[in-house]
């Protein structure tokens, strides 16, 4: 593996730990995704492999962004969540028809 994917792979890694911290279902899904993905690249030609490369940092920073655990507090239905201040600006609207709304930034 070239020293850029390894980079991509790690990042990724540390991306699924932060953002699945304490849930081994998730953390252990995460990292059979992960490693088949990479798996099933490894021999690939360049020009693929930097697709490859960039579309795995595109993961990394989407999980790293916008992926926040809840964990459900109660019989209730109601969760909570930590909330790091990368994810302060997000907010949840409910989803159009069109498929507009939903998760997004306040910028938009």
């Amino acid at each position: 593996m070239s020293a850029p994917a390894v980079a991509a792979y790690r990042a990724l890694l540390r991306a699924r730990a932060r953002a699945f911290a304490g849930d081994e279902r998730a953390l252990a899904a995460s990292l059979v995704e992960i490693r088949a993905r990479f798996e099933e690249s490894r021999d690939v030609d360049a020009t693929v492999a930097t697709k490859k490369i960039a579309e795995a940092r595109e993961a990394e920073e989407f999980i790293r962004l916008h992926v926040v655990q809840a964990v459900r507090e109660g019989d209730e239905g109601s969760f909570k969540m930590t909330v790091d201040t990368v994810h302060q600006d997000v907010t949840i609207g409910k989803a159009d028809e069109d498929g507009g709304g939903g998760c997004g930034s306040k910028a938009t």
